[in-house]
């Protein structure tokens, strides 16, 4: 084949090349589109309304897309916003109104960012030397899972068929969701959890007898 029917080859094919290019670029700018068309926008949650951030926490492509620590924080500053009067009874009429299959959604992406918000803490846990940091940091847990479970007492009213009332309720359920891996991180923490939780309540017993204010948790 001469140079001169090299040429005449790659003239044939190249308006068949572009073309093919084009349709490939359009496919590409349309899946982007419909992509981001289908992502929900992340709330603002001081403005939002209750059904908003519920929908978002529920969606697959909504908080369950951003990076761990932004959903931590995410979260964490929902319920802080919905500790107040006025949007707590906002969430809780949300709540009320959500179909059978909408309640499965939103509790399974919430017990799937519990499992591994307690599986995290079970494996920092896990890389702590000396018994001073770990009791200190099972202390402190303490004191956060307490803090989850007065929400879910508080607000979550209608998810209590779903939502377990004590801290224990989130760990054991996560226990009953897990891998033989997970498994073997997170069943010494929860032993530790429970150490330390009933040494807690003994120090608080003592204190409530002699009339000293109860240490924290």
């Amino acid at each position: 084949m001469t140079s001169n029917d090299v040429k005449q080859v790659v003239n044939r094919h190249r308006p068949a090349a572009v073309f093919g290019a084009a349709i490939g670029l359009i496919l590409i700018v349309g899946w982007f589109g419909y992509d981001r068309a289908m992502t929900p926008t992340k709330p603002v949650i001081a403005s939002a309304k209750a059904a908003e951030v519920v929908a978002y926490i529920s969606d697959e492509r909504g908080l369950a897309v951003l990076p761990q620590i932004e959903q931590e924080q995410f979260l964490e500053q929902w319920k802080d916003h919905v500790a107040q009067e006025g949007p707590k009874l906002q969430l809780k009429a949300c709540f009320d109104e959500l179909s059978d299959d909408q309640r499965k959604q939103f509790t399974d992406a919430f017990f799937r960012h519990a499992k591994r918000s307690f599986l995290n803490d079970a494996r920092r846990y896990s890389q702590l030397a000396t018994p001073e940091e770990k009791g200190e940091f099972l202390r402190d847990r303490l004191a956060d899972y307490e803090k989850q479970a007065l929400f879910t007492r508080d607000v979550a009213g209608s998810f209590r068929s779903d939502f377990g009332q004590r801290p224990d309720d989130i760990q054991k359920w996560t226990m009953e969701h897990t891998t033989a891996e997970e498994r073997a991180i997170g069943e010494p923490y929860v032993d530790a959890l429970k150490r330390v939780r009933e040494q807690v309540r003994k120090e608080q017993r003592v204190a409530e007898t002699s009339g000293k204010a109860p240490p924290a948790p």
